[in-house]
């Protein structure tokens, strides 16, 4: 149902609602004026204090007085019906056994009767627009016990605090679907204004097509009054110049035929001039006619040099004759084009009007299913808060949970990313050491027994580069270990100023003192060779023979050098034992000992 229909049932149910009510209120005062106003009994009060827990505590002002002139209309009837009245709809009916009561006034029955007109008026309203009506359990239940007799005073209260309870829901919904209406009301004033500014622009395209189609009228007759024009012109001038032509085709046939004769003619006297050449006399006789003939095949031959220029220019001139022909049909061709382009012009601009036309007739029936969807959209709004209070308390508690888990997964992918750090370090420097390894496996030292062979790329010059490197290696392990043999040194020399390695005094190691001096002055050429040996004289097993990977340390090392050599060949058995590892290096590139 749309929201203008239900207004005006809504709108014609009040005007029906206050008409009954202005019958009630008329009613009413002719009861005033005709029954005297009589006091209610002790007893009626007291009843009817004991029923006033039946009505609503708070009612509408506009009903509660009228419920107050029919309780004070009838006196006996409340009185009478006092301990029959009836309790609040929703609570249930009381079982009271109601006293006979005097028969009532037709001023009261037809309050009643129109009372109940409104409420069923007003139950009505209330089910047609699915409202929940107190009045229309209220009515059953009296129904159910008193039937279609008079009501005492207290159900009258219940009845109107009902009633007034029902207009406040009513008033109340009217509110709501006003508050609908007012929006769509302005939508539909907007949809109006564009509706009257795109009508505006359909008369605007209209007035713009129509003088665009005079102006192409207009054109189209032009261009057909010129292309006439152009037509005759043309025609004129090809009439013209096929005459032209045949005329040229005239003369140049005439002369040809007199070239032909006057060569017939040329060539007649030139074999009369032969033979006047044979005799002499009648050259001379006719020399005279020859010299006038020549001077006649000169005028000749000068008459067909004018008639070829002749011809020439008129070759020229119907050359540029067709060319401004071709210009003009050039022309003609354009100006068809042109009204070509002109006609797919207004096709589309038609085109356009009716695609215009259907857009105004979607959005009409699009405005009337907009306002079917604000009626449903309205109805599923109250739905919607219930489940959007619901689905914020679940995605508070979900939101918490996922800011936990972003912080986890942050901390996880720091420690991720510092792991793939640590392990690309490892790896680039493994990858150094296995480099190093290779070198100093495959480049040992170059000063080795002869008898030792090597293994070679047969690329001399890359074997001596990676020898070099080798070397380089070797070099800078040295350069570590005399670094660390000369502050092994200082610390020594400092230690014996201090005091600290003073020899005894005793008499028997006095003899001693000499060879300690001895030592001493040997120390750094004598001792510093020990490390170094150890680590120069390492051998590196590759594929069944030992390669010694560094080279001999200092002067000082040279006599026990080759006694060195020859301990290590002797230990190779051990090294080429299978339960025996290769020998490793360490991150500094020295070989660690041989392990037996």
């Amino acid at each position: 149902m749309s929201a203008g229909l239900t207004v005006r049932r809504y709108w014609h149910s009040m005007l029906r609602l206050g008409a009954f009510y202005q019958q009630l209120l008329t009613e009413k005062k002719a009861c005033r004026r005709d029954i005297p106003t009589l006091q209610s009994t002790p007893e009626a009060g007291k009843m009817e204090e004991r029923s006033q827990p039946c009505s609503p505590a708070v009612s509408e002002p506009s009903t509660s007085p009228g419920a107050a002139q029919c309780s004070s209309l009838c006196p006996r009837q409340a009185a009478s019906n006092a301990s029959g009245s009836i309790a609040d709809s929703g609570r249930g009916t009381p079982t009271r056994a109601a006293a006979p009561s005097p028969a009532p006034c037709d001023a009261c029955a037809g309050a009643q009767a129109s009372l109940r007109q409104v409420g069923e008026a007003i139950t009505s309203i209330c089910q047609s627009h699915n409202i929940p009506s107190a009045l229309s359990r209220f009515q059953e239940v009296v129904e159910e016990t008193t039937g279609r007799r008079t009501l005492s005073a207290t159900d009258v209260k219940c009845w109107a605090s009902e009633q007034s309870k029902d207009l406040s829901r009513i008033s109340k919904h009217l509110h709501a679907l006003l508050e609908l209406v007012n929006p769509l009301k302005s939508e539909l004033a907007e949809s109006k204004k564009q509706r009257d500014e795109l009508q505006e622009q359909v008369e605007d395209l209209a007035r713009l097509l129509q003088v665009e189609k005079e102006t192409q009228a207009q054109q189209r007759k032009e261009a057909e009054q010129s292309l006439e024009v152009k037509n005759k012109e043309y025609l004129e001038a090809v009439a013209r110049l096929e005459r032209d032509k045949d005329d040229l085709r005239r003369g140049a046939a005439l002369r040809e035929e007199q070239i032909c004769v006057l060569k017939e003619a040329l060539a007649a006297k030139q074999a009369a001039l032969q033979e006047l050449e044979a005799t002499k006399k009648s050259l001379l006789e006719d020399l005279r006619t020859t010299t006038v003939a020549r001077s006649r095949v000169l005028e000749l031959e000068e008459e067909v040099r004018l008639l070829t220029g002749q011809r020439e220019s008129l070759g020229q001139e119907l050359s540029a004759v067709t060319t401004q022909l071709e210009k003009e049909k050039a022309k003609v061709e354009s100006m068809l084009r042109h009204k070509e382009s002109l006609q797919a012009k207004q096709s589309a601009l038609l085109q356009q009007l009716d695609s215009l036309d259907q857009e105004r007739e979607e959005l009409q029936a699009s405005l009337g299913e907009a306002e079917g969807d604000r009626a449903r959209l309205a109805e599923q709004l109250e739905e919607s808060r219930e489940q959007r209070e619901q689905s914020g308390h679940q995605l508070r508690e979900q939101q918490e949970l996922l800011d936990t888990l972003q912080q986890e997964k942050l901390s996880l992918e720091q420690s991720i990313s510092e792991l793939r750090e640590n392990v690309s370090r490892l790896e680039e420097q493994a990858q150094e050491l296995k480099e190093r390894e290779k070198l100093l496996v495959f480049f040992p030292e170059l000063h080795v027994p002869v008898e030792t062979q090597f293994e070679s790329t047969g690329n001399i010059t890359e074997d001596m580069e990676k020898q070099l490197q080798a070397n380089d290696i070797r070099i800078g392990v040295l350069e570590q270990e005399n670094a660390r043999l000369r502050a092994a040194l200082a610390k020594v020399k400092a230690a014996a100023r201090q005091g600290v390695l003073q020899a005894s005094k005793q008499p028997r190691q006095r003899g001693r003192r000499g060879g300690t001096r001895r030592s001493h002055e040997q120390g750094p050429a004598a001792t510093s060779w020990q490390p170094v040996a150890k680590a120069a004289l390492g051998r590196t097993h590759r594929r069944g023979r030992t390669l010694p990977l560094a080279a001999s340390p200092g002067p000082a090392a040279g006599s026990r050098a080759p006694r060195e050599r020859q301990r290590c060949q002797r230990s190779a058995p051990l090294l080429l034992a299978p339960h025996r590892r290769p020998p490793q290096i360490d991150a500094r590139g020295n070989q660690a000992e041989l392990k037996r």
